[in-house]
């Protein structure tokens, strides 16, 4: 189910080819207390000032199912084994400054033991100052706010629209 696409606002396109594709999974991580772990990204890289929340998650490897990408991503960025419990959609979102299509598919998961074997690559250990635990509502105010015009508003969007998109189908679903 495709959830959204969304466009780049922040950084005006260079070239008028294709897009790079990358293929990633998201992850919406709920702990024991029915909070959703989120990362912090904090730091500077290509894109600028970075100070926003963000799912869990990366991209897919070769001959890697979403599955398995989604527990290895749990696995290296926060420590923990979790359980899969829905597939949400997709959403499609471009990045200009890096000519890239990214088409991330999401997931909710039930964070289950945490084992401690974290394995962040170079660019997530400088940029990923913590995790921050947030109910449903904080985590749609806050993914709502963000820095027009930046990295913060391509990422915090594109992890708002799914959880909106979430959120509506968890409520059809109770009535």
């Amino acid at each position: 189910m495709l959830i959204a696409i969304l466009e780049d606002n922040a950084f005006r396109r260079k070239m008028n080819i294709p897009y790079e594709k990358r293929w990633t999974v998201r992850v919406f991580a709920y702990n024991e207390e029915g909070k959703i772990v989120f990362l912090k990204i904090q730091g500077s890289d290509t894109f600028g000032k970075r100070d926003h929340l963000e799912t869990i998650g990366g991209g897919v490897e070769n001959d890697e199912s979403l599955e398995d990408t989604l527990h290895r991503e749990v696995m290296e960025e926060i420590g923990y084994n979790c359980e899969i419990m829905e597939e949400l959609g997709t959403v499609v979102d471009h990045y200009n400054l890096i000519n890239r299509e990214t088409i991330s598919t999401y997931f909710v998961v039930k964070l289950t033991d945490f084992v401690g074997d974290m394995n962040r690559s170079k660019e997530e250990m400088t940029l990923i100052s913590g995790v921050v635990a947030l109910s449903e509502e904080e985590a749609l105010k806050e993914l709502s706010h963000y820095s027009k015009r930046t990295i913060n508003e391509l990422v915090q969007r594109r992890d708002y629209y799914a959880l909106k998109h979430y959120m509506s189908r968890k409520t059809k679903r109770e009535n």
